[in-house]
């Protein structure tokens, strides 16, 4: 997988599974610089860097994740 990371100096928001449907659905918003994937779990990271984790969420519990622009 191919790491997104933003391209300015604020960080993107990614939206998991929000246009998914179902009760027992894992949703989340994180505000995060980049993602990657590892192993089994989808990685957020705070820096370019990668050493500051902001959320770590299993591959299994995911469908979609969609970088959510300023006009929403």
């Amino acid at each position: 997988m191919t790491a997104n990371s933003a391209a300015g100096g604020t960080m993107p928001t990614f939206d998991i599974n929000r246009k998914i449907s179902g009760t027992a659905v894992y949703r989340a918003s994180v505000e995060a610089a980049t993602y990657r994937q590892e192993g089994d779990y989808f990685v957020f990271y705070a820096d370019a860097s990668r050493t500051k984790k902001v959320l770590t969420a299993a591959v299994a519990a995911i469908t979609t994740i969609d970088t959510v622009t300023e006009n929403r």
